[in-house]
């Protein structure tokens, strides 16, 4: 039953979980995304659950969210785009005291890029702010975690590489279509780096080709690094890194890039999985360390 303070002049169409209605009159209520009390006859009700309103700011910012997931981009766009629209959602001094925390509780956090903690930061920050029922806004949360393993993957393995190979000739392996993503990159780093399936790809070919390993220059490269980290073996297990990008991409970033509603659960999934006791984020700093 609908507790329409007022008649319902309007019934717009549904966008995602969401559907807004016109009020004869302007109706009080408090928004429960922002708990705001907000005034207005136009009001947003979320899931159906008219416990649930919705203001117009954060209706315009959850279906900014909506569009990009339901869109037809590629799944590495449509990710970015979330990590971004995120971004300008968050308020700076509440990221920086997420930030806080994460250090606090964390040492090793004092060891990633800037970049990675701040994704790290926003994506705690936000599900702090989130209820335990699934709902859209969970997506960008796990979105930033799965950019933080993506900024420590460019940092620490692929811009190395290209700097290790800058004066090698990778034309053939930019004409290989199982190493061309991480070849052009090597080749031109004004490109937009390899995202993380990508260079799953990638090590699923090194591990597994071994005519690439012996005539490709970008492989012979990529081992030739690996060779400078005395704890490096874990990249080219097949059970180590490959595995750890391929269960990111496939159960985690693609089904917040489309329009599956996450939960929780799934955050906390993803969670363990970047930065759990043995998370994705920590075996790569500890297997990218340089003899010392």
């Amino acid at each position: 039953m609908r507790p329409a303070p007022s008649t319902i002049v309007k019934t717009y169409p549904p966008r995602g979980p969401m559907q807004q209605y016109r009020f004869a009159e302007s109706t009080a209520f408090d928004c429960f995304r922002c708990g705001q009390a907000k005034k207005s006859k136009l009001i947003t009700v979320y899931c159906e659950n008219w416990s649930r309103r919705l203001c117009n700011g954060c209706y315009g910012r959850l279906l900014s969210i909506y569009e990009i997931k339901a869109g037809t981009a590629p799944d590495d766009e449509r990710a970015d785009a979330l990590a971004a629209a995120l971004s300008g959602m968050v308020d700076e001094d509440d990221v920086r005291q997420a930030e806080k925390l994460f250090r606090a509780s964390e040492e090793r956090a004092a060891r990633l890029s800037p970049e990675a903690l701040r994704f790290i930061s926003t994506a705690e920050y936000v599900a702090g702010t989130l209820e335990a029922d699934p709902q859209l806004e969970w997506s960008p949360a796990v979105i930033c975690l799965c950019k933080a393993v993506e900024t420590e993957l460019v940092l620490r393995i692929i811009k190395p590489l290209a700097f290790l190979i800058s004066r090698e000739d990778l034309s053939a392996d930019r004409q290989d279509k199982e190493l061309v993503r991480v070849a052009a990159f090597c080749a031109d780093t004004s490109r937009k780096p390899p995202e993380v399936g990508a260079f799953a790809h990638f090590l699923q070919t090194v591990i597994h080709s071994k005519q690439r390993r012996e005539n490709s220059v970008l492989v012979r490269g990529f081992l030739k690094l690996l060779a400078s980290w005395p704890g490096s073996q874990w990249l080219l297990q097949p059970d180590g890194l490959h595995a750890a990008l391929s269960l990111l991409t496939t159960k985690f970033r693609n089904p917040a890039a489309h329009t599956d509603e996450l939960s929780r659960q799934d955050y906390s999934a993803c969670r363990e999985h970047v930065i759990g006791t043995e998370g994705t984020l920590w075996m790569l700093l500890v297997t990218t360390e340089p003899r010392r």
